[in-house]
């Protein structure tokens, strides 16, 4: 049973501005935050992030009958190699460590652990079926046993963040790799050599691009579209950016960043 309550307004960064709530199905409101990534302590943001969360939740089932949480893991990026690289340990021995101390940590801050804590690793098909999804649709290209997602075929691109598409790449001090189309264009897969974790593909042995992962978590966990996605306000550009453009031109509804997720 839902309970009578004031109105209840949060922040939406798509819109710019203050919008009261409305669930997509007042019977089990639907949220995805993007988690750590797994290879060292959990750090202040990160756990900001989780107590903000955690108090929205805590609200919102004071509200609804039924709150599904969904906050990932990241257990697989090019940091968390590094790390296993620089210790010489196996990347599950790190990523499974930290994770536990990160659970323990918020367990401390009374940080409820989320109905869902999908672990990126677990989702590689799911990854892999979004990419080729996008291809289909010519939204991304394979080049050189990378797949990169084609920037200027989503016209929407800078929605949310505001950012200028040909100003951001202007100002960029990074060289551009020379298989993009163009500048802007970001990996949704990358090749693994012998020495780095990869998965088989149709574009070879490789491994997930970030921005993917969320994707295809958050749609697994919850299906299209869901309520609340949110993480760290410094994710806002470009890994929410990103993922909203990939999710969108894979729904084939590119006009509507809330066929996504409704408030960010």
């Amino acid at each position: 049973m839902v309970q009578t309550v004031q109105s209840l307004k949060v922040f939406n960064t798509l819109s710019g501005k203050k919008e009261e709530f409305n669930p997509i199905d007042t019977s089990n409101v639907k949220i995805y935050a993007c988690g750590p990534t797994v290879y060292n302590y959990a750090h202040i943001g990160n756990a900001r992030m989780a107590v903000v969360f955690d108090t929205l939740v805590r609200l919102l089932r004071f509200v609804y009958p039924k709150v599904t949480y969904v906050s990932n893991i990241t257990d697989i990026d090019d940091k968390i190699i590094d790390a296993a690289n620089e210790l010489h340990l196996p990347i599950k021995e790190i990523t499974e460590k930290y994770t536990d101390i990160y659970n323990e940590d918020m367990a401390k801050l009374s940080v409820m652990i989320p109905d869902i804590q999908p672990k990126a690793t677990e989702y590689i098909s799911e990854m892999i079926e979004l990419i080729q999804d996008l291809i289909n649709k010519e939204h991304a290209y394979e080049k050189e046993g990378h797949v990169l997602f084609h920037v200027p075929s989503y016209l929407n691109y800078g929605v949310l963040s505001n950012v200028n598409r040909e100003g951001q790449v202007a100002g960029s001090r990074v060289d551009v790799a020379p298989f993009k189309k163009d500048p802007a264009d970001f990996v949704l897969w990358k090749p693994s050599n012998e020495n780095q974790p990869g998965w088989e593909s149709p574009w070879g042995f490789g491994r997930p691009g970030w921005h993917t992962e969320c994707s295809a978590m958050s749609k697994k966990t919850l299906g299209l579209p869901f309520d609340i996605h949110g993480g760290g306000k410094d994710l806002t550009f470009p890994h929410h950016e990103n993922e909203i453009a990939q999710s969108c031109c894979s729904s084939g509804d590119i006009e509507n960043p809330s066929s996504y997720a409704n408030y960010w």
